[in-house]
């Protein structure tokens, strides 16, 4: 019963944490944006002369990808680079950003921009510190499971004649480096609202004590976690069935841009959808927070009774 209760509180907690829910999405836009800009202005520049290359990079065709490729020389290696530093960054703004959104779950009055300002900044050093735990977290499963469980499948397979034997042994590193992510996510999150639910517990506190309350209470945990983030799960795969995606829609797509505004609109509304996808799916993110931090309430509450 706790685990209905947790999910329908959750998301009436999103409600609450809508300044949390704006601030997210528009700081992690920005970081996009940024991090897209020089792409764009590449392809801008090799488009701008020729209709052809128009065209071309409206379908996205590969010979213009691999032109593209071949008269900018290291533009590939340039781009990843510096996707890496905005994806660190984005590590970083989201650890400090929920506390903001975490800080909305308190009892009291609705939360506004300058409360969830403060949050973010009070609760920043103990939540970066709880990022830096998560983070060796995160490299010891991929160390330890992905790296040194997949080598050792390779290295005891590789003289193996027959392909489905050698799959199922391989797939034993991905189930477990998968199941190693899933916990580490969920103590991360149960970590965060016992640090900000709880003034006094420190980082090393809060992942310790999330660690026995996620382990301890495992089922319902989950539950409250897999719950809403299917949610958002559903709300991608719904946009991504009703969006034109094949290669007859990208042709159809060039051939619209020559009657001028009409490309234009709808790559602007295509955009807006897909930024109110996104939206919607940190506001199930949140709902999930909320949940984990109603059903830490709820049987931290029958624990005690």
């Amino acid at each position: 019963m706790n685990v209905g209760r947790a999910i329908r509180q959750g998301f009436t907690q999103a409600k609450r944490a809508k300044t949390g829910v704006w601030v997210l999405f528009l700081v992690n836009l920005g970081l996009a944006a940024l991090a897209a800009l020089p792409i764009y202005q590449d392809i801008l520049e090799v488009t701008r002369h020729s209709r052809m290359n128009q065209v071309l990079a409206a379908a996205f065709s590969p010979d213009w990808l691999t032109d593209f490729k071949s008269s900018h020389p290291g533009a590939m290696a340039a781009y990843a680079h510096r996707f890496m530093i905005y994806g660190l960054a984005a590590i970083f703004l989201n650890a400090l950003l929920a506390g903001g959104v975490l800080g909305a779950f308190q009892p009291g009055p609705a939360q506004s921009l300058s409360g969830f300002i403060h949050d973010c900044c009070y609760y920043s050093c103990r939540l970066l510190r709880l990022m830096a735990i998560g983070l060796t977290c995160y490299w010891i499963v991929f160390r330890l499971f992905n790296q040194g469980l997949g080598d050792l499948a390779d290295h005891w397979t590789q003289y193996w004649v027959e392909d489905r034997s050698v799959f199922w042994v391989k797939l034993i590193p991905v189930i477990l480096t998968l199941a190693g992510l899933l916990v580490v996510n969920l103590v991360m999150d149960f970590a965060r609202v016992r640090l900000t639910a709880e003034d006094g517990s420190s980082a090393v506190q809060a992942f310790l004590g999330a660690m026995g309350f996620a382990l301890g209470h495992l089922g319902r945990a989950l539950a409250v976690y897999t719950i809403p983030s299917l949610c958002g799960v559903a709300l991608l795969a719904a946009y991504l069935l009703v969006t034109p995606h094949s290669e007859a829609a990208s042709t159809a797509s060039v051939a619209a841009s020559a009657s001028g505004w009409s490309e234009p609109l709808r790559l602007a509304l295509l955009f807006f959808f897909q930024q109110a996808v996104i939206l919607g799916r940190f506001w199930f993110r949140v709902a999930t927070w909320g949940s984990e931090w109603s059903l830490y309430f709820l049987q931290s509450g029958h624990e005690r009774h």
